[in-house]
């Protein structure tokens, strides 16, 4: 009997012993993805040629030149994710069957490349992309918890806001442009881009951490990057900074109601804007006027010439597109839009993407891609929500907050796309966030 008890001790003391072990090394391991996750932040925002606020163009292709850094570093960046997915194997095949129909765009997207403007080009930004998804799985397998990733990236933006600052501070005649504020980055909306995610994702932290030095902390991050939000005078990010401070607590609001309150909410909002518009309609047929009148002179800063162009280009192949990443900043003697006589065509009206995110995809990887980009973009939106809405049953306010990144900024991207490209490419700041945050949704939804 005593020898029993004794076993039984020791095999207690055996499993105690391997809990701390695997503690021990799920730590590390965290460490190491968070690390990962910084040092990618940090160069999607920052990029292969800070202060370069004129785009340099290449001679040989008349496209912007393209650094040789860049692909050095991603391939960096792959062999620092490398020994994270080695020590997560054992979860990769649940994470790729989960992750099968973005898998299975990214099939479509690499036929393209074979009937693609320029193929070498189309197929080495469709490999830089697959490295880009590669890594993220890689850092989302590491962390394995939605509020670790959340406070890497708020960790992340604290870094860039203090490195612009600190630009601000000691060079500012080389961060200012006569456009406004770009600091480090490449362009002044590039910078309004970094501030708008340093705002949402600090404030969420902020406002979800449970000690007051901790939030006085996180407030502090938060307001500094509105400081240089408001310097950058980017009037798109500005404009989504302030539909976010709106809009993410009318969201939480409708989420938290039960599903037929939510459903009766969308209906009356749809009746409101139907109402609206034969409103509208009706007035100026009463008094003989084109309702299209108000809108006859707007452009959105000249957007309209260009999505007119690709949605012509995109009618010529509207299947199967003109390959990924296979329109712009291409072989010149290739390139559609230098074909045509248009201002976006002129050197000195530098034009690399249609500035609406559907539109590009549309025309480079066609009908086909568009669907499917777009079934997974809902796909996300709607885990996002539903993450959220548990998280509120949970109460607790770290996972709330971590909630509110994975819900919302997918919502943020979803609107942006309509004046800017970032969905589904290469380099791009919303773009590698929003793949790194889709992909935390798959896995959190795997344990859902």
């Amino acid at each position: 009997m005593a020898d029993a008890s004794a076993t039984e001790a020791w095999r207690d003391r055996l499993d105690a012993d391997r809990r701390a072990r695997d503690r021990q090394s799920d730590c590390i391991l965290s460490l190491w993805a968070a690390a990962v996750l910084v040092l990618m932040l940090l160069y999607i925002c920052i990029g292969p040629n800070p202060y370069q606020h004129e785009i340099t163009l290449d001679p040989l292709t008349g496209g912007a030149e393209t650094s040789p850094v860049n692909r050095l570093v991603w391939l960096g960046l792959l062999g620092l994710a490398a020994p994270i997915l080695w020590f997560r194997r054992a979860d990769i095949p649940a994470m790729g069957l989960r992750l099968a129909p973005l898998l299975a765009l990214f099939v479509w997207f690499a036929l393209t490349t074979r009937w693609a403007l320029d193929p070498a080009v189309s197929t080495r930004r469709l490999i830089l992309y697959v490295v880009n998804l590669v890594i993220c799985v890689a850092i989302v397998l590491g962390l394995k918890d939605s509020r670790r990733l959340h406070l890497g990236l708020a960790v992340g933006c604290a870094i860039l806001v203090a490195i612009d600052l600190g630009s601000w501070a000691v060079a500012p005649g080389v961060s200012m442009t006569p456009l406004g504020l770009a600091a480090i980055h490449s362009h002044k909306n590039t910078l309004g881009a970094v501030m708008l995610l340093s705002a949402f994702v600090c404030g969420t932290c902020a406002w979800s951490r449970e000690t007051w030095r901790e939030q006085l902390f996180w407030w502090i991050v938060t307001a500094l990057s509105v400081v240089l939000l408001i310097a950058s005078l980017s009037k798109t990010s500005l404009a989504l900074f302030a539909a976010l401070a709106c809009a993410t607590p009318l969201i939480v609001l409708i989420v938290a109601q039960r599903r037929l309150v939510r459903a009766g909410l969308l209906t009356l909002a749809g009746l409101v804007l139907a109402c609206a518009l034969f409103g509208w309609l009706a007035f100026n047929a009463v008094n003989g006027t084109d309702p299209w009148a108000p809108f006859a002179g707007v452009t959105f800063t000249q957007r309209t010439d260009v999505w007119a162009f690709v949605w012509d280009e995109f009618l010529k192949r509207p299947l199967r597109g003109w390959g990924f990443g296979s329109f712009w900043d291409i072989d010149p003697a290739v390139q559609p839009s230098l074909q045509t006589d248009a201002w976006f065509a002129r050197p000195d009206a530098f034009t690399n993407e249609a500035h609406n995110g559907f539109l590009d995809l549309a025309v480079t990887t066609g009908l086909v891609g568009l669907v499917g980009a777009i079934v997974i973009f809902l796909r996300w939106i709607g885990g996002g929500l539903s993450l959220i809405r548990a998280s509120l049953g949970e109460g607790h306010r770290r996972s709330l907050g971590a909630a509110l990144v994975l819900g919302v900024f997918p919502l943020m991207v979803f609107g942006h796309n309509f004046m800017e490209s970032s969905y589904f490419t290469a380099n791009s700041i919303f773009g590698t966030v929003l793949l790194l945050l889709g992909i935390e949704i798959e896995r959190r939804l795997i344990r859902a």
